[in-house]
């Protein structure tokens, strides 16, 4: 700007100070879309990120995000290694990490992660408010980059939440799928149905995705009448579809399944009657715990431009 008059280097700053505004006007008016990136040099790394986090943008996702590790002595947090772990978040997972790997805990593929520490987790506000969606949208995000495939390891991601007090299992049902039709309408905007599964909740090989990824769900809750789905927290539970698709291609699918629920009736005296195989019934059905009736109806709604 050596060349320049006064009067053109005022008249740039005022235009540079203009376009900083109405970025941060379109952040709130439109927060479910992505800011335009502006014309100006930005560092390459958070430009990347964006690619497959498209919240990175959202100051409202990065401020909610719990994304966690356990590196076998401490809690980390990869996104923020500066970062101390929240007292719940520490006294929450103790919780689960204690559950899992228990004496009986019939899920061999929890066991896995668990031990593998092939897991990550957060803690978000409550259940199905538009903090927690965003935050555990920004995690999911960043929990499909770190894990793009995978091999003979299970991985899982666990979102925890402080509330609410749940009252029943019928209660616990409604808000988790207030929540993933909230998470399914905020990334619609960015990302297309994993076509390897079905969108529509009626169709036998329905499975809910993320970030273009199929998830298997399992929600987890005080009042849930499976002992393995009891947790002091409100939780959700991610599996990547992909790890079942491997097993099965490898055989190995039909042997975990009698194994996880030969521990069950050890667990509990009984199985749980909503569990089948992908394919027989929409999976839809299990993913709350609630043992529902043969006229049950989803309450989830994929958008037009998802339906398969």
């Amino acid at each position: 700007m050596a060349n320049l008059t006064a009067a053109q280097k005022h008249s740039i700053e005022l235009t540079s100070m203009q376009e900083s505004e109405n970025t941060t006007q379109h952040l709130i008016d439109n927060p479910n879309r992505l800011i335009p990136t502006p014309n100006v040099n930005r560092d390459s790394a958070r430009d990347d990120e964006e690619r497959w986090n498209p919240l990175a943008v959202d100051p409202i996702a990065s401020r909610f995000s719990s994304y966690a590790a356990f590196n076998g002595k401490e809690i980390v947090t990869p996104l923020a290694p500066d970062r101390s772990a929240d007292a719940k978040l520490t006294d929450a997972h103790n919780q689960l990490r204690h559950q899992i790997l228990g004496q009986f805990f019939p899920c061999t593929g929890a066991i896995s992660a668990f031990s593998q520490k092939s897991y990550r987790f957060g803690l978000y506000p409550e259940l199905a408010c538009d903090n927690a969606v965003r935050g555990v949208c920004h995690d999911l995000y960043e929990f499909c980059h770190e894990f793009p495939g995978v091999d003979d390891h299970f991985i899982t991601f666990i979102a925890m939440f402080r509330d609410p007090v749940i009252q029943s299992e019928q209660h616990f049902e409604d808000i988790l799928w207030n929540q993933l039709q909230a998470m399914h309408t905020l990334d619609s905007n960015f990302f297309t149905w994993d076509k390897s599964v079905a969108s529509d909740p009626t169709n036998h090989h329905f499975s809910f995705s993320i970030g273009g990824r199929a998830m298997y769900v399992i929600g987890m809750h005080p009042e849930s009448s499976r002992l393995a789905r009891t947790r002091p927290y409100p939780t959700v539970v991610f599996n990547l579809h992909e790890q079942f698709d491997r097993l099965r291609a490898r055989g190995k699918f039909e042997t975990m399944k009698q194994t996880i629920r030969g521990r069950e009736m050890a667990f509990q005296g009984s199985t749980n009657p909503m569990l089948t195989s992908f394919g027989e019934n929409s999976e839809a059905r299990q993913y709350s715990g609630r043992a529902v009736p043969a006229d049950w109806t989803c309450p989830f709604h994929p958008h037009k431009t998802d339906a398969t």
